[in-house]
């Protein structure tokens, strides 16, 4: 071998063993919404329903919405309570159809609640084999005025390689203690570590504590500045209308009630 030729390959050894090749971790940007009008900062109580569960597996919907409410609290946003369905508020209030609520239902639920806001949802798909996959859609609806604040519709493959990406990262990040020999694999073998994976996710879609502060006219704030606004059909401009699932979240007029 000549001597150009030796210098070439130590120069490309060199190079390979100083330098490493990676692909980012790219998080989920693309199937949520945030209420650009919205000011998180004053949001007091949220309550967190118990998640319909369309799938076929019981208790579900009690981790997951276990799981998410200790993701978003976290987040220090807001302070959090959860409503599940085997409580008297959830029978006292009837919320079986927790896909659709009519401004009466919403009033009833922030006057016995004592709440500004709802966080309530489904489980859409869930498959544990051959590999994990969770489905959610969820909504965070303003209960003093009746606004959508927050929405998330997404699907969590754990064959997804983008999803695999997140997995590693969540792990290496947040599950701090030893899991051999599964290491990262844990979350596609342990349905309570890959819901709370996607808890995480969930929460990170929401703004940090005091980062959508929104900036309003000195005049509105003064209109604003009521303590505890009662719900009514003038001051919501929707009536007659429901909250109900969009199919597609890019439908919705981010800059009106629903």
């Amino acid at each position: 071998m000549n001597k150009p030729k030796i210098t070439l390959l130590l120069l490309l050894v060199t190079f390979s063993s100083s330098c490493t090749l990676y692909r980012p971790v790219v998080p989920e940007t693309g199937h949520y919404y945030i209420n650009p009008y919205a000011d998180f900062s004053t949001v007091g109580k949220t309550v967190v329903f118990e998640l319909d569960n369309l799938s076929t597996r019981p208790g579900l919907s009690t981790d997951l919405t276990e799981a998410i409410t200790d993701a978003l609290r976290k987040k220090h946003l807001f302070s959090l309570s959860t409503l599940y369905r085997d409580a008297a508020a959830w029978r006292n209030l009837d919320l079986n159809d927790t896909a659709s609520y009519s401004l009466e239902e919403l009033s009833a639920i922030r006057n016995q609640l004592k709440a500004d806001a709802v966080l309530f949802g489904r489980i859409t798909q869930y498959y544990p084999y051959p590999h994990m996959l969770v489905g959610l859609h969820l909504k965070l609806i303003d209960l003093r005025d009746g606004r959508l604040l927050w929405a998330t519709e997404q699907v969590w493959d754990s064959t997804d390689k983008r999803v695999e990406r997140r997995m590693r990262l969540f792990f290496n990040s947040q599950m701090r203690a030893s899991y051999q020999p599964l290491d990262w694999e844990l979350l596609i073998t342990s349905p309570r570590a890959f819901n709370k994976f996607v808890a995480c996710e969930v929460a990170q879609t929401l703004p940090r504590a005091n980062h959508y502060r929104r900036l309003r006219p000195a005049s509105e704030k003064v209109k604003n500045s009521t303590k505890n606004p009662s719900i009514s059909k003038k001051n919501l401009e929707i009536a007659r209308k429901t909250l109900k699932f969009s199919p597609e979240l890019a439908r919705i007029d981010r800059g009106k009630t629903l």
